[in-house]
């Protein structure tokens, strides 16, 4: 997936044919004056292996919390995620193998690039799922102060589907996660005394996303 391919549309989908239905599905609830919701996909390339920790401060747990603090997210998937209930073990396990640069890896990539709380040199994936624009134009029942029940109906410029702009907060959101770990491990490995058996000189990570609405 490339760059140019997420921005190459208005609804930042790397996949023509699917953005030009994305913008029709889209425009369709705009002009009935509703909104509707999406799944943007995360990826992370060039992880380092180490980040995080087995207990506090899991990975996956720093990536969550981040994107769930962007307003209107509403659900988070990481690697399998909840598809994953619907495996065996054996099927879900990720099992190691050498690779032909005699490099430690994973045959397939359920963990999503996260084992035990740690990166494993995978590529990270995550999903996280954007709510419907809650201000939209058609009439709604609400509660004033005075506990008075009315109509409401909002006006001004509101997005019908937040899910395009929400890609680059998502990709920063996960930017600064993976600096700041990136940052406690070097500060750790300054402490301790590194393997070279183990580790391996760092790459700075590379992100990639892209929205769907539902």
């Amino acid at each position: 997936m490339k760059h140019f391919q997420i921005e190459s549309n208005i609804v930042r989908c790397p996949n023509h044919e699917y953005a030009e239905k994305m913008i029709a599905a889209i425009d369709a609830v705009r002009v009935r004056g509703d909104s509707i919701g999406g799944v943007i996909t995360c990826i992370a390339r060039n992880v380092p292996r180490g980040l995080g920790s087995p207990v506090f401060d899991k990975l996956e747990a720093e990536l969550a919390k981040a994107a769930l603090s962007i307003p209107a997210t509403k659900g988070f998937e990481f690697g399998s995620g909840f598809a994953g209930t619907l495996l065996t073990g054996s099927e879900h396990n990720d099992e190691f193998f050498i690779d032909g640069h005699e490099r430690i890896r994973t045959r397939t990539n359920q963990s999503g690039g996260i084992q035990g709380g740690i990166s494993n040199g995978e590529i990270i994936s995550m999903r996280i799922a954007f709510k419907p624009t809650a201000t939209i134009t058609r009439k709604q029942h609400t509660v004033t102060r005075d506990k008075q029940e009315t109509e409401l109906i909002a006006r001004g410029r509101h997005d019908p589907c937040v899910v395009p702009r929400a890609v680059p907060i998502v990709e920063a959101a996960v930017a600064l996660v993976l600096v700041d770990q990136l940052m406690a491990q070097y500060a750790q490995c300054n402490l301790f005394p590194i393997n070279p058996a183990l580790q391996e000189p760092m790459e700075l990570p590379r992100l990639e996303s892209a929205g769907v609405p539902l």
